[in-house]
């Protein structure tokens, strides 16, 4: 709760401050998430929550740990929010976040207009990164591998890859994730690219597959 301090003339108001940054690290996240539960996460303090949750050390944590925590605070922060596009949104931010060599982290959406008229096509959804490739027809690349096949495609070198599209050429390592909604339906996927070769492996697969169950598959 705000509380009121007058000075002069003057009305400030002031936040409540953060836990201190001192603190050690599992205590410190304990307490965001706890934070986080009292008020849903909800108006002016959810930037400030979710920032202070993901900007945490982590470099003390492995992978696996990484993605624990990542999809804790996900499903905290999307809690009760039924909008698709927020839920993509949310997904990209923490893990850019979380992840430092990961350079481009986004969406590629089924085009569903296109889908009617007969045309499998996905279109650019939320991302963060260098700017992506508007269009990609199944089959083409691997993000339309993924979409094709229902798969994920985990691709240690896209040099290696058949059709691999280069939308940003300092890609060297990809993994894309098909994503369906509670029907089975293929709604969009997840794709990631990292300027490192073998960034990704099977553990990631299996995170991010659950993720994208978790948030989209409900």
């Amino acid at each position: 709760m705000r509380q009121k301090q007058w000075l002069g003339q003057r009305k400030v108001l002031i936040k409540p401050p953060l836990p201190s940054l001192s603190r050690p690290f599992p205590a410190m996240r304990a307490k965001a998430r706890t934070i986080a539960g009292r008020i849903r996460l909800s108006g002016e303090y959810q930037e400030t929550i979710v920032s202070y949750m993901v900007n945490s050390p982590s470099t003390m944590l492995s992978k696996g740990e990484k993605y624990q925590e990542v999809i804790r605070d996900v499903l905290a922060v999307l809690d009760g929010e039924p909008d698709v596009t927020a839920r993509m949104a949310t997904c990209v931010s923490l893990l850019n976040q979380a992840f430092e060599a990961w350079f481009w982290t986004g969406f590629y959406v089924v085009d569903k207009v296109k889908k009617a008229a007969g045309t499998d096509e996905l279109v650019v959804g939320p991302y963060n990164g260098t700017l992506g490739c508007l269009r990609i027809a199944f089959g083409r690349g691997v993000c339309g591998a993924a979409a094709a096949t229902r798969t994920t495609q985990v691709v240690p070198d896209v040099h290696q890859f058949s059709d691999h599209i280069a939308c940003d050429s300092r890609s060297n390592s990809e993994i894309v994730v098909p994503v369906f909604d509670k029907a089975g339906e293929l709604i969009a996927v997840f794709d990631s690219d990292s300027e490192s070769f073998g960034t990704y492996d099977d553990e990631d697969a299996t995170h991010l597959e659950k993720l994208m169950a978790a948030v989209f598959s409900i």
